[in-house]
């Protein structure tokens, strides 16, 4: 399967994630798999609705504007996570973003999920096989930061996962 497509369909229960580089395919697709799949353009232009899902049998745009995606590749998995839209997140793991991708201050795509909060992009990113032990430049674990956060649902997630003081 390519990875470079511009639009990728995710299934209701998200097991499923298929490129297209065809808007009206990739919408088809989404309608047959039925109400809560979604659509996902990776090249979507800034400011604009980069998602898609369906209701009562049609694509509705979310309010998740794009960003320029070609400024920094590397990168697009850590602002997919940042829009806290799993849909997104798994449409750029689709396109084989690199799990473990740090911005400029160390932070991955882990450590973002536990910034904004995001079990199921947490648990995402662990079963993609990102370095649940990344630290940032401050040296701060995503382990770290769930606990700093009082956020005992993620740091049980990341120790389950093997992750350790």
């Amino acid at each position: 399967m390519s990875t470079d497509h511009r639009y990728y369909v995710v299934s209701p229960s998200g097991a499923a994630v298929v490129g297209f580089d065809n808007a009206e395919v990739a919408a088809r697709v989404a309608v047959e798999y039925g109400e809560s799949a979604h659509i996902v353009d990776t090249r979507a232009t800034p400011y604009h609705p980069m998602a898609e899902i369906v209701r009562d049998g049609a694509p509705v745009f979310l309010e998740h504007g794009a960003w320029d995606t070609r400024a920094n590749p590397e990168l697009n998995l850590i602002e997919a996570v940042k829009k806290g839209c799993p849909a997104i997140t798994r449409a750029f793991l689709a396109k084989t973003a690199d799990v473990d991708a740090a911005d400029k201050n160390g932070g991955t795509a882990l450590i973002w999920a536990v910034a904004k909060g995001e079990p199921e992009t947490l648990r995402l990113l662990i079963a993609a096989g990102a370095d649940i032990g990344a630290r940032d430049a401050k040296a701060t674990t995503a382990l770290d930061l769930a606990r700093r956060k009082n956020r005992a649902d993620l740091a049980e997630i990341l120790e389950g996962a093997g992750a350790k003081d």
